[in-house]
């Protein structure tokens, strides 16, 4: 139970100083996005290892889909927008997930291969 807490105040602290980078820079993007930026760079560098991460991950990818509860809230409040920009709309919509769609693919059969790499190198050394 410890280190499940442990690794979620870990993505806590990269969402925190993400927030605050974002307010500091004033940037239009919002800080869980830049978080997640900052923890996969982390992740990439070294900085942080998959193993201090990767058990709050799989909860929060298991249950992804109440993300998207807001999202659809979201798009019956702007129904009369929808009326007149909808095609634009799906098609940006559709684009955009799909792409987050394949880059999180990606990056997931990324990891998971470079992380049965690493078990085979232990293994092996």
């Amino acid at each position: 139970m410890i280190r499940f807490i442990v690794q979620f105040f870990t993505i806590l602290v990269f969402y925190l100083a993400a927030n605050i980078l974002v307010k500091w820079l004033d940037l239009p993007v919002p800080g869980s996005i830049v978080g997640m930026a900052l923890l996969f760079l982390a992740l990439l560098l070294g900085v942080c290892k998959l193993s201090w991460v990767e058990m709050v991950a799989q909860l929060h990818v298991k249950h992804i889909t109440l993300l998207f509860i807001p999202f659809a809230v979201g798009v019956l409040h702007y129904t009369g927008y929808f009326r007149t920009e909808g095609f634009k709309l799906a098609v940006i919509l559709v684009t955009s997930s799909l792409l987050v769609l394949l880059v999180t693919a990606f990056t997931a059969e990324y990891y998971e291969i470079k992380n049965k790499r690493g078990e085979q190198n232990d293994h092996d050394g």
